[in-house]
């Protein structure tokens, strides 16, 4: 199970702007958010509250089959940026650690 933290920031350019934007995630959390094959919410969505950004853990067979849906977000002004970062359990931590000389 390929895990990412995914962090997505909104465009929040004026009142009408983030309510469009929040618009279009508020079912990021439910079953019939059309999530691209192979990619599943697995914690989240969590909102900052220092940055308009959202974030989740994600699991993603093929990350890059989020291209297309990123990319329609930001071409139509809802996502400004994402920063896509994979994480792996803490097991794999100790298992590296056991390894190291």
């Amino acid at each position: 199970m390929p895990l990412y933290l995914d962090e997505l920031w909104l465009d929040w350019s004026s009142p009408e702007q983030a309510k469009r934007s929040l618009a279009a995630l508020i079912d990021v959390d439910t079953p019939t958010f059309p999530f691209p094959e192979g990619a599943r919410i697995v914690a989240g969505p969590w909102f900052s509250n220092e940055e308009t950004k959202l974030v989740f853990v994600i699991d993603i067979a093929d990350h890059a089959k989020t291209f297309g849906p990123f990319g329609l977000g930001i071409a139509n002004g809802i996502v400004t940026r994402r920063r896509l970062s994979p994480v792996v359990e803490w097991s794999a931590v100790r298992e590296l650690l056991k390894q190291l000389p």
